[in-house]
C-alpha cells in the first residue's frame, strides 16, 4: 500500500491549533462530510477524515477545550481563544482517530466542498465505534507550551 502523499494543513483562527493531515487520495476524490447532529449543524462543519491517513494535531492545551455529548465516546476540539471547532478525537485503546474539521481549519483543497449529509441518530455505540475506527485518521496530538 502506497504512502499517504497529499498533505494539507489546517489551523483555527488564532492558531493554537494546527492540523497536519497526509492522505492517499486527493481531496477531490475524498468524501466530505457534514455531520447533521445538533452540534456539527450549528457549526456548519465540513469534515474529512481517512482511516489509511494520518493527521498530527499541535495545540496549545491551555487554549483548547473540549466538548463531548451525546454517548461522550469522543470530544470535539475548540479553541479557547477564537471559538473554531477544529475537529474531533476519539481514544481506542493506546490510539487516538480524529477527523478534522476543514471548513473551521480553513483548509484550503476543501474549501469550496459541499459536505454529504450524514445522520448517525439512533446508532448504537457499538456500531459509532466501529464506523469511526474505519474512517476516521490515526492521530498523534502535540502540546506546546
Amino acid at each position: 500500500m502506497s504512502e499517504p502523499i497529499h498533505r494539507h494543513t489546517g489551523r483555527c483562527h488564532c492558531g493554537a491549533i494546527v492540523m497536519k493531515l497526509a492522505f492517499r487520495l486527493p481531496a477531490e476524490e475524498m468524501q466530505v462530510r457534514s455531520c447533521q447532529c445538533g452540534f456539527c449543524s450549528r457549526q456548519g462543519s465540513r469534515t474529512v477524515s481517512a482511516a489509511d491517513g494520518r493527521a498530527t494535531i499541535t495545540l496549545s492545551a491551555d487554549q483548547l477545550t473540549t466538548y463531548r455529548f451525546g454517548s461522550e465516546t469522543c470530544a470535539a476540539l475548540i479553541c479557547k481563544r477564537c471559538g473554531v471547532y477544529a475537529g474531533v478525537i476519539m481514544e481506542d485503546g493506546e490510539r487516538v482517530l480524529s477527523i478534522a474539521n476543514a471548513r473551521g481549519l480553513g483548509i484550503e483543497a476543501f474549501k469550496d466542498r459541499k459536505g454529504v449529509a450524514l445522520s448517525h441518530d439512533g446508532e448504537a455505540t457499538a456500531d459509532r465505534l466501529e464506523r469511526r475506527r474505519s474512517r476516521w485518521t490515526p492521530t498523534e496530538i502535540r502540546y506546546q507550551l
